[in-house]
C-alpha cells in the first residue's frame, strides 16, 4: 500500500491556510547565528509593506542533476585509460 504526502502551508503569522504556490518564506537571521524561517501568505506580506526593502539575493551555481550522470561517468572514464596509457607508455 503506497502513502501520499499533502504539504499544506499555514501562516505564521495569522495561521491561515495559504494556498500552494503563494507562500512566501521569510528568513531571519538572529545576531546570535541562529535563523528563524516564516511562512507567511501574500496578504501578510503585503500588510508589513516589506516590497522593495532589504536586498534580493541572486540564485547562485548549477540547478542539481544538470548534467547527466551518464556524460560526467564517460569523462572520467576516458581521462582514467588515458591516464593508464601514459603509465604503460612510460614503462
Amino acid at each position: 500500500m503506497g502513502t501520499k504526502t499533502i504539504t499544506m502551508y499555514v501562516s505564521d503569522i495569522d495561521k491561515s491556510e495559504i494556498a500552494e504556490g503563494e507562500a512566501y518564506q521569510l528568513s531571519i537571521r538572529h545576531p546570535d547565528g541562529s535563523t528563524q524561517q516564516l511562512d507567511i501568505s501574500a496578504k501578510n506580506y503585503r500588510d508589513l509593506k516589506l516590497e522593495g526593502l532589504g536586498k534580493t539575493l541572486k540564485k547562485r551555481g548549477r540547478k542539481p542533476g544538470s548534467t547527466s550522470r551518464a556524460t560526467v561517468a564517460t569523462r572520467r572514464r576516458g581521462n582514467s585509460r588515458a591516464n593508464s596509457n601514459a603509465k604503460a607508455d612510460a614503462s
